[in-house]
């Protein structure tokens, strides 16, 4: 009897390290980019400096830049806060702050962006324009950080 409970012990202690093992495993999240894919999202919505983020449950994100950043796509100067965040969900962003573009002489906030049909819809407040979405292929670069001229940038990215 005394050998069938040692056993069993032996058995239970073993299960309990087998289990505090897998446990103690270090999580390896997806990186910025492989999220973006998971979301059916371009790659090339967010510059490089993207590198950390917040993805709650209910798919609300706070994303985190390196630093400000601004950069040139299609001939559209598009400016990034140090910090982004809204609702994410596959092929869609809502509730978007911290991303602006440049109309003109003025920054306006991107709201949103959706993915489909080989589109890239951008909702600027009200307004949507949309491009196709072979032309996000690759995350920008920034071409102005925080070191830009005060008057070429919005006041949230100095």
């Amino acid at each position: 009897m005394e050998a069938a409970a040692s056993a069993l012990l032996l058995l239970g202690l073993s299960a309990s390290l087998a289990a505090f093992a897998s446990a103690a495993a270090p999580y390896d999240p997806p990186t910025v980019p492989e999220l973006m894919d998971r979301f059916g999202l371009p790659r090339a919505l967010l510059p490089e400096t993207a590198r950390r983020y917040l993805l709650h449950a209910d798919g609300t994100f706070e994303l985190f830049l390196d630093d400000g950043c601004v950069v040139e796509v299609g001939g559209y100067r598009v400016g990034y806060d140090v910090e982004l965040s809204g609702t994410v969900s596959p092929g869609t962003v809502t509730g978007l702050e911290g991303v602006r573009v440049r109309v003109l002489f003025v920054w306006v906030p991107i709201t949103g962006v959706q993915v489909a049909g080989g589109k890239v819809t951008v909702h600027i407040g009200p307004v949507r324009k949309s491009f196709p979405a072979v032309g996000f292929k690759s995350s920008p670069q920034c071409t102005i950080g925080s070191a830009a001229p005060a008057a070429d940038m919005h006041p949230s990215l100095l």
